[in-house]
């Protein structure tokens, strides 16, 4: 079972409601009761829509929270971070972020863009230990 967002509200503009973690809780609760006791044996995925890997993690965050959603001005760099569609920071960071929402969510395995699997590898690589 695979979630992703919606980023755009039915007027076009963004939407970032729909990209919090609370969101994505609220759909595995929905999966859950639709699964009922066959629910154990799902495995849940997520699309992250984006991996950015730099040491200046705060900093990518107030970049993305700016630029890339400009008509969204509530929108706070602690928010962005918390989206879990995106990976957003080092190597380390990513991993403790993906392992945090396998916790949090349930979510066993995640699928990226085509664009995004060379920024993905070494967080596959240290996930994996080798």
């Amino acid at each position: 079972m695979g979630f992703s967002p919606a980023f755009r509200s039915p007027d076009g503009g963004s939407d970032y409601t729909d990209a919090t973690p609370a969101a994505l809780l609220q759909k595995v609760e929905w999966v859950r009761q639709a699964a009922g006791d066959r629910f154990d044996d799902l495995e849940l995925s997520i699309l992250v829509a984006e991996v950015f890997t730099t040491e200046e993690r705060e900093a990518a965050a107030q970049f993305i929270a700016r630029t890339m959603a400009p008509d969204l001005p509530n929108l706070t760099p602690e928010m962005v971070l918390s989206v879990p569609y995106l990976l957003i920071g080092s190597v380390e960071q990513m991993c403790a972020d993906l392992l945090a929402r396998r916790e949090q969510f349930g979510i066993s395995y995640i699928t990226v863009f085509e664009r995004s699997m060379e920024a993905l590898a070494p967080v596959v690589a240290r996930l994996a230990g080798t």
